[in-house]
């Protein structure tokens, strides 16, 4: 397979190695190594099954070799759709081994999402559920096989599905040799992960992430948090797009001899705090809305019942202050975070140490190798203390969007840059915030409305526990806003309210939003974000709808 030049200079390859952050490992090997150290300490606990370090490293070695044996060559995708579950690292590691590059897909996407990305990264083999939650994946397929002429294996989770082998065929003893296996060593440098890409457009991009950007990534994290060996991570964010949910609970342990304890799926707030107190979990990862629904949960317990836990890592999007503080308070825990995006990379984190003002209110400081800078409309930099767009290039970037060249080149500049679409300031101390989006702007007869305004005020409404302020077209205006939130369970919220609450922290009248949705969750990117193009569209078929109606 052609593989087409990096995003990433050699020189500024070179400069990552001289700093220590490129270290020419795979992510295999980095397992390899933990493994060694610690072979009959527990790598992974989930519902069906509790695996060592040994008997994980045993399987990655047969699920290896019959990879080779299928013929799946240097270089070919491999995809899995799964729920959290151990198949996704345990895959992971093995293509990993041997060069072969690993595409992981939510499990809640249809034929529209994998006709896409399984075409568009011409996979050649894909590991599915047979049936789960009430959808048959393995009938899909089917479907699907004849629109995807390199799709030559599917394998099926659980047992075998009419022109399905089962997964657990490839995990038969190999008959091939460590040598062959170590044959296949990748090149660091060369793709080797992928994450899916999700941000405002309803399909995902597909990004590819060579061992040394993605161990650079995890790395930053280890140290930002102080990770150890006897760590214990719990898993609670949605695993199946490579990107938060599955790198730092998942993946990051096991290349550090700690635990990771995988919980299936997330429901009930309730099970996911027993999961980490059964578990004596010492810290989880979760997008923000997990954690405000998991507050009133935790106010039903004792602190002391969390002495295990040391910090939670939130991620994805912003996080709120006042549950930061609410669940630093009830378990007894350090709230960390980090600022990025699944294509561009991580360019800022708290850390474990920094004072709590600027953990709750900032995203952080720029970590070791990356530069990052805010700039103007023009693309200029601009000083300390003045917003603009947050741009940034680091070791940890990806190789930008396979099959999508036009993408890459809108989204990074030619000298490597990634464009985040963020606007955000550095306070005199070097800690980032972000404070909008410049797309996100909504322009209402002449007049800018920041979205990330009107949510930072309406998120501290007690009855709310995520909300997004997207556009809506209007005739004479162009647009108004349009307020979608998720509320609490058992709370109501009506329009006059809202309006009444946003007035008492003397907000703008004319940036009040003038039209009240509430919904059980939102429509979501790969990364967890909220997709705002898509509320948009929601309530373009409402008001069109509404219309029709009086005219009827």
């Amino acid at each position: 397979m052609a593989v087409e030049l990096p995003l990433t200079s050699p020189e500024r390859a070179a400069r990552y190695r001289r700093l220590g952050i490129w270290r020419d490992d795979t992510i295999w090997e980095r397992f390899r190594a933990a493994a060694a150290r610690v072979p009959e300490k527990t790598a992974i606990v989930e519902e069906r099954q509790r695996l060592t370090y040994g008997e994980l490293r045993r399987r990655v070695d047969d699920l290896a070799g019959n990879l080779l044996d299928l013929g799946v060559a240097r270089g070919d995708v491999v995809a899995i759709q799964a729920w959290n579950c151990a198949e996704l690292p345990l895959l992971h590691l093995a293509l990993n081994r041997i060069g072969r590059l690993f595409m992981p897909l939510h499990d809640s996407w249809r034929h529209t999402e994998l006709r896409h990305l399984l075409r568009k990264s011409r996979a050649r083999a894909v590991v599915i559920p047979g049936q789960y939650r009430g959808f048959d994946h393995a009938a899909m397929l089917a479907e699907l096989r004849d629109e995807l002429p390199d799709l030559e294996h599917v394998f099926v989770l659980g047992g075998a599905a009419p022109g399905c082998r089962a997964f657990e065929d490839l995990l038969a003893p190999t008959r091939r040799s460590g040598s062959d296996l170590d044959a296949e060593r990748p090149d660091p440098d060369l793709p080797a992960s992928i994450m899916m890409s999700g941000g405002t457009t309803a399909l995902s991009k597909i990004s590819r992430f060579s061992s040394n950007d993605l161990l650079t990534m995890l790395d930053h994290f280890a140290t930002s948090v102080g990770l150890r060996e006897d760590d214990v991570a719990a898993a609670l964010a949605p695993a199946g797009t490579g990107a938060t949910g599955y790198i730092y609970p998942i993946l990051t342990p096991l290349l550090h001899g700690a635990t990771s304890t995988i919980l299936k799926r997330w429901g009930d707030p309730a099970d996911a705090v027993d999961w980490v107190l059964r578990h004596r979990c010492t810290y989880l990862t979760a997008i923000p809305t997990q954690v405000t629904l998991m507050v009133p949960v935790l106010e039903k317990h004792r602190p002391e019942e969390f002495e295990a836990f040391r910090f939670l890592f939130a991620t994805g999007s912003g996080m709120p202050a006042e549950v930061a503080r609410a669940a630093e308070r009830l378990m007894g825990c350090i709230v960390q975070t980090n600022y990025g995006s699944t294509d561009g990379g991580v360019p800022v984190h708290t850390t474990v140490n920094d004072p709590p003002e600027k953990r709750t209110s900032t995203v952080g400081r720029v970590v070791s190798g990356c530069e990052c800078e805010i700039r103007d409309a023009d693309g200029k930099p601009l000083p300390a203390g003045q917003p603009g767009e947050v741009v940034w290039r680091g070791a940890d970037k990806s190789w930008g969007y396979l099959g999508d060249d036009d993408e890459t080149a809108a989204t990074f500049t030619r000298d490597g840059f990634y464009k985040s679409g963020d606007v955000g300031v550095f306070d005199e101390d070097g800690y980032l915030r972000i404070v909008g989006r410049i797309k996100d702007m909504i322009l209402r007869g002449g007049r800018n409305i920041s979205p990330r305004t009107i949510e930072d005020l309406l998120i501290q409404h007690p009855a709310v526990v995520e909300v997004a302020v997207a556009a809506m077209p209007d005739p004479t205006l162009g647009e108004r806003a349009c307020a979608f939130v998720m509320l609490r369970p058992g709370a109501r919220l009506a329009f006059e309210e809202m309006v009444a609450f946003l007035k008492e922290q003397e907000i703008a009248i004319w940036q009040l939003p003038e039209r009240l949705e509430i919904v059980g969750d939102f429509p979501r990117g790969a990364g967890g974000k909220i997709v705002k193009k898509q509320l948009t569209e929601m309530v373009t078929k409402k008001l069109q709808a509404e219309k029709q109606s009086c005219a009827s």
